[in-house]
């Protein structure tokens, strides 16, 4: 098996931050219906942040171009991206989920600096 190139990361990048996970969105409408839209809120930002922790921690055995196809795409379509979750629950969880979003793809951002060996620029 060849290693992932930075079109691989790209590609991750789309499953992860544009497309929101159809088990995640399934799971909030069903909640939403049998236990109240706050529940539901909670339970998409706690997944979300459950999703991206696993993201990162795997990201510090990825290669460098990965990385890098992963960051860029993610950061460029976290703004592109409708938050159609906005539309399920109430728009204030909509806003936490892309703020945690932000705070995902900044921690990636400083996992490739620091990958890349820039660490070193930022510290003097």
């Amino acid at each position: 098996m060849p290693a992932p190139t930075g079109a691989d990361g790209v590609g991750r990048g789309l499953q992860e931050v544009f497309v929101p996970p159809v088990g995640v969105f399934l799971i909030v409408v069903f909640i939403k219906e049998f236990v109240g839209p706050v529940v539901a809120g909670l339970g998409y930002l706690l997944m979300l942040t459950g999703i991206f922790l696993g993201i990162y921690t795997s990201a510090k055995y990825w290669n460098i171009r990965y990385t890098t196809g992963f960051v860029l795409s993610g950061i460029i379509l976290i703004w592109m991206a409708p938050g159609i979750i906005s539309t399920v629950i109430h728009p204030v969880f909509g806003f936490l989920g892309t703020l945690v979003g932000i705070i995902f793809l900044g921690g990636m951002a400083l996992l490739l600096i620091e990958k890349a060996g820039l660490d070193e620029l930022l510290k003097r």
